[in-house]
């Protein structure tokens, strides 16, 4: 028995960090590596609270684990902090501002949650991962609320002993384990979702949700947060220009850069190529 105990206690923190949350709600850079708090445009409800543009990423001020819906959703609401606009944002942490047809980016921490075959187990489930808009100005009462309204379907990432150590650690991948610096920190590293702002959007503030499944014997966990929605491009980027905010397009850092097994390289010079195949 002092054996059980002692392994269950040794296991604890294994299990407690499989938690997550998102971080910032619009991200300049798709599929990143590294965390940079300024790329982040917009974050979700009380992002100043919970200290999460200036602490550690990953990091959070309380052991309940602050965004997460860890009880079945009719004994817990679905929304961590119940909605107050003029509360839950302020100048540190605004609120994000999106348009129709954009494709924004999400930041969370892995929280030790990845099949990576270098570092990692290879069996670490990725089941659901889903965003939602909600119905109307008021939070859903539970993750099966009719007021929510799924817009995407992020996907899965691959896990499982079968699969080869080139499945496993290829990145980008769909899904929670888009993770591609997770060997170097497990706990804390970033990765990024990217979900599209439908056509149909109606114009105006809205409450976004985020779900993700990491098991499915284990409840949900979620981020609620709010952003205002134009019509067109120029009009999120003259609102964002009012608050002192980029209206630079997201980049996709996978695209930016020449990757070789990982490792970013030096940008080849055209001359030089002619010189040596002149």
């Amino acid at each position: 028995m002092k054996l059980f105990v002692a392994l269950l206690v040794v296991g604890l923190p294994a299990l407690a960090a499989a938690h997550s949350w998102i971080v910032c709600t619009d991200y300049l850079e798709n599929n990143g590596w590294y965390w940079d708090q300024a790329k982040c445009r917009g974050w979700p409800r009380a992002a100043t609270y919970y200290n999460l543009r200036f602490g550690a990423f990953g990091t959070h001020i309380d052991n309940n684990y602050t965004w997460r819906l860890d009880n079945h959703p009719e004994e817990r609401a679905l929304c961590r902090e119940p909605r107050d606009d003029d509360r839950r944002y302020t100048e540190e942490t605004p609120m994000a501002a999106y348009f129709l047809g954009q494709e924004v980016v999400l930041t969370h921490p892995a929280n030790n949650h990845v099949a990576e075959s270098k570092c990692r187990w290879r069996n670490t489930m990725d089941w659901e991962n889903l965003m939602f808009v909600v119905d109307g100005d008021d939070d859903p009462c539970c993750i099966d609320s009719p007021k929510l309204i799924q817009i995407m379907d992020m996907g899965v990432s691959p896990y499982g002993r079968e699969l080869s150590d080139e499945v496993l650690a290829t990145y980008p991948k769909p899904g929670f384990q888009n993770v591609p610096k997770f060997c170097e920190d497990p706990d804390d590293a970033m990765g990024t979702y990217n979900f599209t702002i439908p056509m149909d959007l109606q114009p105006g503030r809205h409450i976004f949700v985020w779900k993700w499944i990491r098991d499915p014997a284990v409840p949900p966990f979620t981020t609620c947060w709010e952003a205002d929605v134009f019509a067109t491009k120029a009009g999120r980027d003259a609102h964002y220009l009012a608050t002192g905010r980029s209206t630079e397009d997201m980049w996709d850092f996978y695209k930016v850069h020449n990757i070789v097994d990982g490792v970013i390289m030096d940008p080849v010079d055209p001359s030089i190529n002619e010189i040596i195949t002149g």
